[in-house]
């Protein structure tokens, strides 16, 4: 059990983390945090969050660090160095010390971070989230944990300060290897969804109706209840940008290889998110990939 007298320290304010970070400071815990864009410290400041210089003094400062980045490269820079005049992380953390990771990473990285840890004394978790900025912001979020289990013992109440379902997958890099998994399942049904809706929509049905009957039958998913609708009002606003889609099949990509295994719907997929980001859609919500099989097929099936 871990005391609220505890320091934690949170390292990633942006949409995702600033959120998950008001929730660990509405909960009790005395809080630290650094963001590699100052701006993003500015509020919690006011509230009197302390801010570190440099992520190795937040490191010597608490007990448990969280880090919520943008993907592996952020994670090594951070963690293990790499940008002039910031200290990583790492030359902070010493025997006791745990870092979560809830980053979408690379298993591969987070196993050789993980190992570095270990060499200074400390733990490491990964705990990627499954949900967006809304559940980010209620402290709904789902946790996927990869690591020690007696670690997980051990930070869980702060976890549960961001989420309310929380699984202990297996080893360092299981969590990120069941996020990836999510987030493959999570844009084929997004692209397939798209593809069914509009080839509907061109073959002269409503699209509300279409998207009534969806929802409606067996078919009904978190994509058709959620998506459909926003696609019907070209109402592109990001919970989960399109950009970050990308990137995460990226990931997924990059560890099939490692691991020797063909995922021929994901890579197609992948394509055509990135078709999106290459005209620029990438800061709008993933389920713009509607627009582009809407130009593919030239029909329109959102008012704007």
């Amino acid at each position: 059990m871990v005391s609220k007298d505890i320091p934690v320290g949170f390292i990633g304010l942006g949409n995702m983390g600033l959120p998950m970070a008001k929730n660990i400071l509405k909960a009790g815990y005395p809080l630290t945090v650094w963001n590699r864009t100052v701006e993003r410290t500015e509020h919690l400041a006011r509230v009197g969050v302390k801010v570190a210089s440099n992520p190795a003094q937040l490191a010597s400062e608490t007990s448990v660090v969280i880090t919520m980045l943008s993907g592996p490269s952020a994670v090594q820079e951070v963690v293990l160095g790499g940008a002039p005049s910031q200290p990583p992380l790492i030359d902070g953390m010493g025997p006791g010390k745990v870092l979560v990771d809830m980053t979408t990473n690379l298993p591969s990285v987070v196993r050789m971070v993980a190992e570095k840890i270990r060499e200074r004394g400390g733990d490491m978790l990964d705990a990627p989230v499954s949900g967006s900025v809304k559940p980010a912001t209620e402290g709904t979020l789902t946790i996927m944990v990869g690591g020690s289990r007696e670690t997980l013992d051990r930070v869980r109440p702060i976890l549960e300060t961001m989420g309310k379902k929380i699984f202990h997958v297996g080893g360092n890099g299981d969590g990120c290897s069941m996020k990836l998994a999510l987030n493959m399942h999570l844009g084929a049904l997004m692209a397939s969804f798209s593809e069914s809706f509009i080839f509907a929509v061109k073959a002269g049905l409503d699209p509300k109706v279409v998207l009534d009957v969806f929802n409606n039958t067996v078919l009904r998913t978190y994509i058709s209840e959620t998506k459909g609708q926003k696609i019907i009002d070209g109402d592109w606003s990001a919970a989960f940008a399109l950009g970050l889609m990308a990137k995460d099949l990226d990931l997924a990509s990059d560890t099939a290889r490692q691991i020797r295994i063909p995922i021929p719907i994901t890579s197609l997929v992948k394509e055509l998110f990135y078709a999106c980001v290459a005209n620029g859609k990438e800061g709008l919500d993933f389920s713009a990939v509607a627009t582009l099989l809407e130009q593919m097929g030239n029909v329109k099936i959102s008012v704007r």
